[in-house]
């Protein structure tokens, strides 16, 4: 899933602002120029050692941006983005065209070759079922002989019930309840039961304009639950006659091939956290996040946080320390001391000014807060950049 630029993964790369008046206010000598973007990857990057300001003008737009200029993270360009210097980076555009305007100060806009080229891949499907040719639901008792076929389709074969003997371009194999098989394009396959056996199985036949993995062929599956559920959706949905069952039946069994596909390693991923969990826990972060940075000049406290997006204080020190390794206290403390840090250099307001505006209960505080993260007082330290 891509992330956007008003995301807070992205802040290590820049920040996100709603207008370009601070351009006009701060950087009169900047040129703004538009880019129109085709391309679906690209060999070179952009850098600066101060900001560059860049707007989505029409379309959707990735951008790529990478602190090393060797590994990227890509986020969609979401409200205008100001990069931080140092930062490298590119675009590509989503949709079949589109159009930034990027303002910059030409005498430090430098490009680069890439370390390799980077490529967007857009979410389209790989498995192109065409056709279902038949599915049927069978019961076999004991002694039961299907002498073999070929054919020029694929086959999935699932056992419901009993247990089943098959033979395969000349291999045998036993197959119990809730095993799975596929036979390929071209296989000779036979199936038979024993004396002492009863079978249940579904069959289903189907075309398909792609060739399957090597790794699905001639292998048993014992289908887990995922698979098991969706097989029964199958089912339901070649059983009735509902406006687009049928579209409904072909992405199921889109959905169990993929499974098999995913099968080897899929037991580890369930383990995992659930992926609706870890959505909304990310997007609750990424909106407290905006939130704190949009009021850094606020005063408020994480109890206020707490009201706000109705989490627990406990909650909300769990999703901090688990996704940012840090408290939302720290977090807070940081962002407005590394604020102050960049208010002090800009030489336009007083110490006392500063910690008034970011909400601070008094200078002596302010200036314990700021010596003990660098090292030095707010007045030394404007006196280190301004000597």
């Amino acid at each position: 899933m891509l992330k956007r630029t008003t995301h807070y993964q992205f802040q290590p790369y820049g920040s996100i602002l709603y207008d370009l008046s601070e351009v006009a206010e701060q950087h009169a000598d900047y040129q703004q120029n538009a880019l129109k973007l085709t391309a679906k990857s690209f060999s070179h990057v952009y850098s600066s050692n101060e900001p560059c300001y860049i707007q989505c003008k029409s379309g959707i737009v990735l951008m790529a941006v990478s602190k090393d200029g060797d590994t990227f993270e890509n986020f969609v360009i979401h409200r205008i983005v100001k990069t931080n210097p140092e930062t490298f980076f590119n675009f590509i555009s989503i949709s079949d065209d589109a159009e930034i305007d990027i303002c910059y100060r030409k005498s430090n806009l430098e490009i680069h070759p890439a370390a390799h080229e980077v490529t967007f891949s857009p979410m389209v499907t790989n498995l192109h079922i065409h056709e279902i040719l038949t599915t049927f639901y069978q019961v076999r008792k004991e002694d039961y002989v299907f002498p073999g076929e070929a054919h020029s389709y694929y086959e999935l074969v699932y056992i419901d019930h009993g247990s089943m003997e098959m033979d395969v371009d000349g291999k045998a194999y036993s197959l119990s309840k809730y095993d799975l098989m596929l036979y390929y394009p071209g296989q000779f396959h036979s199936h038979y039961t024993k004396h002492d056996q009863t079978c249940s199985y579904l069959t289903v036949i189907f075309k398909m304009d792609d060739t399957l993995a090597d790794s699905l062929c001639n292998r048993v599956f014992h289908t887990r639950k995922d698979i098991y559920q969706v097989l029964c959706s199958f089912m339901k949905a070649v059983q009735t006659e509902d406006y687009l069952n049928q579209e409904l039946a072909i992405l199921y069994l889109k959905e169990v091939i993929i499974l098999l596909h995913q099968f080897d390693h899929k037991e580890e991923v369930d383990a995992g956290i659930n992926p609706m969990q870890q959505h909304y826990e990310h997007t609750l972060l990424n909106e407290i996040l905006v939130y704190i940075n949009n009021n850094i000049c606020s005063a408020f406290t994480v109890e206020d946080l707490c009201i706000k997006f109705s989490v627990s204080r406990s909650s909300l020190q769990n999703l901090f320390r688990t996704n940012l390794h840090i408290s939302p206290k720290q977090y807070i403390s940081n962002l407005k001391l590394n604020h102050a840090k960049l208010l002090i250099q800009e030489h336009n307001r007083t110490i006392s000014e500063i910690s008034d505006m970011l909400g601070f209960t008094s200078i002596h505080y302010f200036s314990r807060k700021f010596k003990k993260q660098y090292g030095l007082s707010p007045t030394d330290y404007s006196k280190s950049i301004h000597p």
